[in-house]
């Protein structure tokens, strides 16, 4: 027989903890004394062997109380019934963290595209991570070839782990803050050819589907922004300096080509 605190040495479980455990019925002690003290004997010591086991397993300590008390034999506990239980219940909180961590991602990143973020926005937020899949799939295949969707859902996803989505969110920032700068403003032509930069790279170079997808994703008029940020005035200014980049590129590109055409006269 052990008396509670040679227990708590031998298991270097607290006594406070064996105490609670007693008061709740989950492990009685073979005896109390009349002086009050509880003693153990090696079955108890084999029940709390197999308490702190079914703990590192995830049970709570009400589904270890029933499944001990479902037998006096530990081997008699339908452990199939409770491991599966238990696997469900940890896959369901896993789904739960995993839309939690998108839900902080995008956050995170629409709070360094807007420098702010509004309750409408967390709610837009929730409807879209919960808006089916099968929506999604029937606008790409009705809009883009095989390869082309492949490009597109290499795209970073704001709800992803991506160091994209934060380079990406930083430009638009910026693109915010300079909507009524001058297209040939030095700001605005850097901006404009970081935007080109980070478009031919992540659609794999491919002019046609970038001016294709931007086409797509252009909100209707007087109506909500179709990817989050891309709102009307935005890809309008974008428009703006990025045909100004393009057409002063390709005059410098023809002049080049004059004066080495003059070079070989």
């Amino acid at each position: 027989m052990y008396s509670i605190g040679q227990l708590s040495k031998k298991t270097n479980i607290a006594i406070r903890t064996l105490r609670y455990y007693d008061e709740i019925g989950l492990l009685k002690p073979a005896k109390v004394a009349d002086s009050g003290y509880r003693y153990y004997s090696g079955r108890e010591i084999k029940l709390l062997q197999h308490i702190a086991a079914l703990k590192e397993l995830g049970f709570t300590l009400a589904s270890i109380k029933k499944m001990l008390s479902s037998g006096e034999e530990t081997s008699e506990i339908n452990w199939g019934a409770y491991l599966d239980f238990e696997l469900a219940a940890v896959a369901e909180e896993r789904r739960r963290l995993d839309e939690m961590e998108k839900l902080l991602q995008i956050t995170r990143h629409a709070f360094e595209m807007k420098g702010d973020v509004e309750s409408e926005d967390i709610f837009l937020f929730i409807r879209s991570l919960s808006a089916p899949s099968e929506g999604r799939e029937t606008f790409l295949t009705q809009h883009f070839t095989d390869n082309e969707i492949r490009i597109i859902k290499s795209l970073p996803d704001l709800s992803a782990d991506d160091p994209r989505n934060m380079a990406w969110a930083k430009l638009i920032r910026e693109v915010k803050e300079r909507l009524h700068e001058l297209p040939s403003s030095v700001a605005s032509q850097d901006l404009a050819a970081r935007i080109v930069e980070i478009s031919m790279d992540w659609f794999q170079q491919d002019e046609q589907l970038i001016e294709k997808y931007w086409s797509l994703i252009r909100p209707e008029e007087g109506k909500e922004a179709k990817v989050y940020g891309m709102e009307a005035d935005v890809m309008d200014y974008i428009d703006r300096i990025v045909d100004w980049y393009l057409q002063h590129l390709e005059e410098g590109d023809k002049q080049d080509g004059s004066q080495s055409g003059s070079e070989d006269e």
